[in-house]
């Protein structure tokens, strides 16, 4: 019995299993004490509104849609322990630390593993071509061991044997009398990952990339474990990846490069299309014409114009020279951000490393890091570092092939060893203490304050114009999600009114059928026109947020912040 219990243990896999658990778990924890509570305007969270109102609407949010998330997100909106926003925030915080356990698992398979040979012998498992092992026959002789199969190192009795390592190169073993800590590396370089601060500031707002990140990892799992599941994790990844944002599909010839599926993995092909039945959502939310109904998608040309992200097309390729190179500048301060120079140094030690011994991988993991890099580089958003996260993950898995290069030349060096490790645990120490105050949004409550500030002194069916995503989505959320249920105000956009689909939405919305149709109102200043006359013909009042801008024939007074019209020029 205790054996056993000592066996439970002391085992590799087990124990990794139970770091990485753990990491997830004090990730986690960190969320949750920083966590939003509410809406928020902070790391790039004006999207928060927007995203919290369509999920807790069944409604569809900006484009390209995010039916998986939309679904998901629905059932946290809708948990009554908390504000819809606050319930979304820890969709995000779950997701994030579940990316914590993944890549963890994928950090550890990069990484020596002890053979089962034996009572006390060690070996490695082999996770790239052909590789050399020391023959029983000669001295000098040679055989070969086959992809994947153990190869036992020579006796542990003799003191500075060698073995061998995954990698197809001749690398010292582990001592015979532990492993020096290397389980504990990949759980702390992905706890260092989580408390950086382009991680941190996603897994505690409602938003889209935490569930990303979590699709990309399992991936990214897949293209470095022997499991034999893998191509089937790859691809149900990829398919709820599809479902879910379209930058997944930057990483696809990197992943096919790295699985190399053939014939017999036919099957994995319903993982990767079966997924695809979310985007069915779209059309059939649309139909129910929720008040949150992006590119209403009842008709192909919409359904295409929304999950293309047609609206935001602009933006990519949309910059300069000189914007590129300071978008260049950028990137590079941003990874050194998140990992300091130490880290810098063992992603970059551990690239070389990987592509000298395990060639095809590190080709995989190139080809998907640079097209993720490229094209958030490229895309003209403000926010488009956030598309970096998929980067960051794989130079974090290039960082613990680096780590495990190190701890394998100084596997005679016990003390060695145990001070490389300490100093991986360094990173999320240096990360939580350096970033807490910064990343720490549970307080703030400025974007919810100032939608509640311009519903305050309004009429309960009042016309209010506000544009920009900070206003607007917040005062979205604050009329259809947060639950002013008393309110039948109606929110108008003037940037979205160009868009027949929107004006169409706001002509149901007002309920008033004097409203001309789109095609006798053409631009978005005539419809805007169109809605003030006849709102406030009806005795409607017709406000403006400091977002929106005022319209020159109409004169106003303010009431409270916002400025209501009394009349015409």
């Amino acid at each position: 019995m205790f054996e056993s219990v000592r066996i439970f243990f002391v085992d590799s896999k087990r124990l990794g299993r139970m770091l990485a658990l753990g990491a997830a778990l004090v990730a986690f924890g960190v969320y949750w004490l920083t966590l939003a509570q509410t809406i928020t305007w902070r790391h790039n969270g004006a999207d928060s509104g927007d995203l919290v109102t369509a999920a807790f609407v069944l409604g569809i949010p900006h484009p390209p849609g995010y039916p998986l998330y939309t679904l998901i997100a629905f059932f946290f909106a809708r948990n009554p322990l908390f504000e819809p926003a606050h319930g979304v925030a820890i969709f995000s915080a779950v997701m994030a630390s579940a990316s914590v356990f993944v890549l963890a698992r994928a950090g550890s398979a990069l990484t020596p593993s002890p053979s089962p040979i034996g009572r006390g012998g060690k070996g490695f498992v082999a996770r790239s071509t052909l590789i050399p092992s020391p023959s029983s026959i000669g001295r000098g002789g040679k055989d070969f061991v086959a992809r994947s199969a153990l190869t036992p190192s020579p006796s542990p009795n003799r003191r500075g044997g060698k073995g061998f390592v995954a990698g197809s190169a001749l690398t010292p073993s582990p001592s015979p009398n532990g492993r020096g800590g290397v389980d504990f590396v990949a759980p702390l370089g992905a706890l260092g990952l989580a408390f950086s601060p382009l991680v941190w500031s996603q897994a505690i707002i409602p938003e889209v990339y935490a569930l990303n990140l979590f699709l990309v990892a399992l991936l990214l799992w897949s293209c470095v474990t022997d499991d034999a599941k893998r191509i089937y994790v790859a691809a149900l990844a990829f398919g709820l990846g599809m479902a879910h944002h379209l930058l997944i599909l930057l990483l696809l010839p990197g992943a096919l490069l790295a699985l190399q599926p053939t014939r017999k993995d036919w099957r994995a092909l319903f993982f990767l299309l079966t997924p695809l039945l979310f985007y069915l959502y779209l059309p059939f939310a649309a139909s129910r014409q929720p008040p949150i109904n992006w590119g209403d998608p009842v008709t192909p040309e919409r359904f295409f114009w929304l999950t293309s992200a047609t609206l935001y097309r602009p933006y990519l390729f949309g910059l300069s020279g000189a914007d590129l190179l300071s978008r260049l500048a950028f990137t590079a301060r941003t990874l050194l951000d998140q990992f300091t120079l130490v880290g810098i140094a063992c992603i970059g030690w551990g690239a070389i490393q990987m592509a000298l011994t395990r060639r095809r991988l590190f080709s995989a993991l190139l080809l998907m890091f640079a097209p993720v890099v490229g094209y958030a580089m490229a895309y003209a958003s403000r926010d488009s570092f956030l598309y970096l996260l998929p980067a960051l993950a794989i130079a974090f898995l290039w960082g613990m092939y680096g780590v495990a290069a190190i701890l394998q030349r100084l596997s005679a060096k016990r003390r060695l060893q145990y001070a490389i490790v300490f100093l991986v645990a360094l990173l999320p120490l240096y990360n939580l203490a350096a970033h807490y105050s910064d990343m720490d949004v549970s307080s703030d409550r400025a974007a919810f304050a100032y939608a509640k500030q311009n519903f305050q002194d309004l009429a309960v069916d009042a016309v209010l114009f506000a544009d920009g995503d900070e206003a607007l989505f917040a005062l979205w959320y604050y009329r259809y999600a947060f639950g002013n249920h008393t309110s039948r105000a109606v929110i108008v956009s003037q940037g979205l009114l160009p868009y027949d689909w929107y004006y169409a939405e706001m002509r149901r919305a007002l309920d008033e059928p004097q409203l001309q149709t789109s095609n006798a109102v053409a631009d978005a200043s005539q419809r805007a026109r169109e809605i003030i006359r006849v709102a406030f013909a009806n005795g409607r009042a017709i406000c403006f947020t400091d977002s929106s801008p005022l319209l020159p024939e109409f004169e106003y007074a303010e009431r409270g912040v916002v400025k209501c019209v009394v009349g015409a020029k």
